[in-house]
């Protein structure tokens, strides 16, 4: 298998709907253009922050072959292929492959909690299914001990790249990278970027995270593979408020900077319990404040 390297802002596009419920693919065309403009290191799609569970397959389909599409293999693309069962992960895997996606990334099967068994089953038949690599998305929904995820991916061959986010995430990321497991071509982190500086300390590739501060998170990605970690540092630190509320408010706070960006329309939800109210728009306008002089696309 070809060798990627892969480093930096790995952004996920979050799912616009239209007033009637639809995926707004204009809307979505022009998110994936906003990321690759932000010179991002990767696209991945359609995972947690992309609402995937409400999708239906079809959808799940758009929301790949689309930013394939505006991609353009200008910036890598890996797809989600996580499903409840391993026939209809390996659909979506094939599925990715065939319109052109750089990789696919999978939970283990989350409608249950499997025994170690299964998950070794699903990802091998999603393995040999494919020709591209296959990472592992290890969240608590059916969390992986890192014994786990390194028999993975030594013993099934494109089973290669891990996103590592069971708690605490960069202990665990260190962990990993310290094995310096040969079939492990790179560990990236989530948590929105919350804890991507200690991340790139204890030797993460990158982090995927919601796309709507992707060009700041590149910066600071950029600065400190440059050696500059103190002006990575500060960057940071001006950014962090903003992700504080996306973990507290979700993907609402998310779509909601991606409207004060111009990008999309509204800020819909499928699977939004509460409306953002006036108390979470006033904290919005104050990060939004904070943040704007260090927002980089679009000048």
């Amino acid at each position: 298998m070809t060798h990627k390297i892969w480093r930096g802002s790995f952004a996920i596009p979050m799912t616009p709907f239209d007033e009637h419920d639809r995926i707004d693919e204009a809307v979505l065309a022009a998110e994936i253009e906003f990321c690759v403009q932000s010179r991002v290191g990767g696209i991945v799609t359609p995972v947690m922050v992309s609402e995937f569970q409400v999708l239906s397959e079809e959808e799940r389909r758009l929301m790949i072959r689309t930013p394939v599409e505006v991609a353009a293999r200008r910036v890598p693309v890996v797809a989600n292929c996580a499903a409840v069962n391993t026939p209809l992960a390996v659909s979506y895997a094939v599925y990715a492959e065939k319109v052109g996606a750089d990789a696919v990334i999978a939970m283990p099967p989350y409608g249950l909690a499997p025994d170690f068994e299964t998950i070794y089953a699903y990802y091998k038949a999603i393995s040999d299914a494919v020709t591209i690599p296959v990472w592992i998305q290890n969240a608590g929904l059916v969390p992986l001990s890192l014994d786990q995820v390194v028999r993975l991916c030594t013993e099934i061959e494109r089973v290669s790249w891990v996103k590592e986010e069971v708690v605490p995430g960069p202990q665990r990321i260190g962990q990993l990278v310290d094995r310096r497991c040969p079939a492990i071509q790179g560990v990236m982190g989530g948590y929105g970027g919350r804890y991507m500086i200690t991340e790139w300390a204890r030797g993460a590739a990158g982090v995927i995270h919601a796309c709507q501060f992707c060009d700041v998170v590149q910066r600071v990605w950029e600065l400190l593979d440059g050696g500059q970690e103190d002006a990575a540092r500060d960057l940071f630190e001006h950014l962090l408020p903003a992700l504080t509320l996306e973990g507290l408010m979700g993907m609402a706070f998310a779509k909601e900077i991606m409207v004060r960006r111009g990008i999309f329309r509204n800020h819909r939800m499928r699977s939004q319990a509460r409306p953002l109210d006036a108390h979470d728009l006033r904290e919005i306008n104050r990060v939004w404040e904070r943040i704007q002089p260090c927002l980089i696309w679009g000048r």
